[in-house]
């Protein structure tokens, strides 16, 4: 009996160590990150529903972050987090604030409910946001403009509502911009050149009203624009045709009126135009059938006149 005794007492001792039967997880046991950035981990876990992840490797069951599924550390912070298709639910903790060196966040095709929270704003190293499909609401974050080092923002595929940040213009670093599929409002700031750098802007199907700034034709590193399915009104700026870069337009499924500008067929490395289904009127510009890239053309539902000349070529 007293052998059974010493065997059970053992046991007992022993499953702390082993990992079994409890949670041996201690914060204070991690030296390789500050203990904030481990506490927002910790939180993120929580709000996301890690229990449910489809990965959730070596989570709360090493003391070393880096080991941990999705977690990388550059320089004793927490750098990125990759959780793509694992089955993530809940919202976004609003302690994310607290790894301030977080460079890229990709929670791209879960079901993330909520609003992003405003206290990702401050974030400053950040330079990619992916939360692209899932369940997001709300609206986008006011002050998205003090992350300054942001090079790409990709929240397609949501339910994000209100109206598009002005602020958006602050990102000097900006490079790409994916807002399609959400129910975003309002107009196109008309400061949109600011963004120097950006090389791609979809703002594909959303509720966008008002013009198209002028000011886009000084985005000179602009290769693909795709504003279809909005309610945006007016004439195709003749300052497109500045976008020396640009490969591929979608302005289809719009309220837009007035002629095609001639100026786009200045647009050498343009492969893809895509304008129907608007208002659009008067000739067709013969010189738009002589661009040697141009490999898709569609311009259906407008009420554009081509000449007999144009109908030859």
């Amino acid at each position: 009996m007293k052998y059974y005794r010493i065997i059970i007492l053992f046991f007992t001792l022993s499953l702390p160590f082993l990992g079994i039967g409890q949670n041996t997880f201690s914060a204070s046991s991690v030296t390789e990150i500050p203990q904030q950035e481990v506490e927002a981990l910790m939180k993120l876990y929580q709000s996301l529903n890690g229990d449910s992840w489809n990965q959730k490797r070596n989570w709360f069951q090493s003391n070393t972050p880096s080991s941990w599924y999705g977690v990388s550390v550059l320089n004793g912070h927490v750098s990125e987090i990759s959780l793509i298709s694992n089955n993530l639910t809940g919202n976004i903790a609003p302690e994310i604030k607290n790894l301030t060196f977080l460079r890229q966040l990709d929670l791209y095709n879960n079901s993330i409910t909520g609003s992003i929270p405003e206290e990702i704003c401050d974030l400053e190293m950040l330079e990619k946001i992916n939360l692209a499909n899932n369940q997001i609401e709300g609206t986008l974050p006011s002050n998205i403009g003090n992350l300054k080092h942001l090079q790409e923002i990709i929240l397609a595929n949501n339910k994000i509502g209100g109206s598009f940040p002005s602020s958006i213009v602050l990102l000097p670093a900006l490079k790409g911009i994916s807002l399609s599929n959400n129910l975003l409002t309002g107009v196109l700031p008309n400061s949109l050149d600011a963004l120097k750098e950006l090389v791609y802007f979809s703002m594909a199907n959303n509720q966008i009203t008002g013009t198209i700034p002028p000011g886009i034709g000084s985005m000179k590193k602009l290769k693909w624009v795709n504003f279809s399915q909005n309610q945006l009104t007016g004439s195709i700026p003749k300052e497109i045709g500045g976008m020396k870069e640009l490969s591929r337009l979608n302005l289809s499924k719009n309220m837009l009126s007035g002629n095609i500008p001639t100026e786009i067929s200045s647009l050498a490395n343009l492969s893809y135009l895509n304008l129907s289904n608007n208002k659009l009127s008067g000739n067709m510009p013969s010189a738009i059938y002589h661009m040697k890239n141009l490999k898709g053309l569609i311009l259906f539902n407008n009420q554009l006149v081509f000449t007999s000349t144009v109908e030859n070529k």
